[in-house]
């Protein structure tokens, strides 16, 4: 390649990589889906091919060339974009299979295009990812789960998926629920979020380009990264996953002239575990300190919990399943001061509302996982509360007759 032909390259990657690559996306999914082109495969392999042209760009015009060499990140990250891209995929077929449940159109306008219907989706979810991206910066338990997005010591395009599944569940579900009961039809939602997975491997790619003006619309790399600076106090801006809107709104967008250096990304913490187990579970550590009194009243807790859960599964065997639900609600009883234990609760819930087909009890847990880290980040979680849909998600409850109040043994 001749020395003039280089700059003219750079250029286009620079200023043409993401308009080209994310209105191709764009074209293929709202226009494809629209025309009647089957979901699966056309969003994975829609996905899949842009995904691997931004990684493609980066080794052409890296942003810092440190940060194109493995970090002992590279099979961590790639299983986290396995999982949740799967994840992502599959809420097109949980939104289908709960849409029926509502009437379609109440407060949705579903003779608009199906592009429109997806930036719709956008606006309306893009403000839920705000919010408890927002609340997890502020939040303990909240950002036990979210400094596993941070923990990276460079920024590629992998970095967009390096979630943890539960925190990007807590992030998108009370949007994806507002949506749902609005009446957005489930090929809107699927389309947005591929679209937004080819966003989000540019937001925090390697690659060095640019999208003038709309820097201040949409959260592109160049106002992300400083998202991502490794002093804690620094990074409580641009928390936008796509618009900037609410950022600019709430105060919290910024964007610096000088360049993010290759070594301000990450935590001061350097010894944040770097495979894929131990981040998946490096929520749920017991509390750090062993002998104080809510040390041990965590392990009661979390004792009796097991005990609960274990005796619902064998009621459930036995076919007695008034037992087993009464075994979870005692066991979310105990469980429910403690945020990990509190969503072990709903999820083992949730796990016999689908084996009964209990979908009202599935639905009621879904809207229970999302809303119990905001509960505990607020401090709003109502004691004594069974955890499941018999009861007001706030209702406060009485401690129940079946267990001694402070061995939480069964009497």
């Amino acid at each position: 390649m001749s020395t003039k032909e280089r700059p003219f390259l750079e250029t286009v990657v620079r200023y043409g990589s993401y308009p080209l690559i994310l209105g191709a996306t764009a074209l293929v999914l709202f226009g494809g889906l629209a025309a009647g082109w089957p979901y699966f495969p056309t969003v994975p392999l829609t996905v899949a091919a842009a995904l691997a042209s931004v990684a493609l760009l980066e080794r052409r015009l890296p942003f810092h060339a440190a940060w194109a060499r493995d970090h002992r990140d590279s099979i961590c990250d790639a299983i986290h974009a396995v999982v949740n891209l799967i994840v992502l995929l599959a809420v097109h077929g949980v939104v289908a299979a709960l849409a029926p449940m509502w009437s379609a159109g109440t407060w949705w306008s579903d003779q608009w295009p199906l592009w429109a219907q997806a930036l719709a989706v956008g606006l309306v979810l893009d403000l839920s990812l705000y919010s408890v991206h927002w609340l997890s910066h502020r939040a303990a338990w909240l950002w036990q789960f979210h400094a596993i997005h941070h923990s990276s010591e460079r920024l590629y395009w992998l970095n967009g998926e390096r979630r943890h599944p539960l925190h990007a569940g807590m992030m998108a579900a009370p949007g994806l629920i507002a949506v749902v009961l609005m009446g957005a039809p489930a090929l809107a939602v699927g389309a947005w979020l591929g679209l937004l997975a080819v966003h989000l491997a540019f937001q925090h790619s390697n690659l060095d380009y640019r999208v003038g003006p709309l820097r201040f619309v949409i959260g592109a790399a160049e106002v992300h990264r400083w998202h991502h600076k490794r002093e804690y106090e620094d990074a409580q801006v641009n928390y936008g996953e796509f618009w900037m809107f609410w950022d600019h709104l709430f105060g919290t967008f910024r964007l610096p002239k000088h360049k993010l250096a290759a070594d301000e990304v990450g935590l001061k913490d350097r010894d944040f575990p770097m495979d894929y187990g131990p981040q998946l579970v490096y929520p749920f550590r017991s509390p750090p300190v062993a002998t104080d009194a809510s040390a041990g009243d965590y392990a009661l807790a979390r004792a009796a919990f097991v005990r609960e859960t274990s005796l619902a599964a064998s009621r459930e065997a036995a076919g007695d399943l008034r037992a087993a639900w009464r075994a979870h609600e005692l066991g979310h009883i105990m469980s429910q001061p403690y945020l990990g234990l509190h969503l072990r609760s709903h999820a083992a819930m949730l796990g016999l509302a689908c084996r009964t087909r209990d979908y009202s009890e599935v639905v009621a847990q879904v809207v229970r996982l999302a809303l119990a880290p905001v509960g505990h980040a607020l401090g709003r979680t109502p004691p004594q509360n069974v955890g499941t849909g018999r009861f007001g998600v706030m209702e406060h409850g009485t401690w129940p007759s079946e267990l001694d109040p402070i061995t939480f043994q069964r009497r």
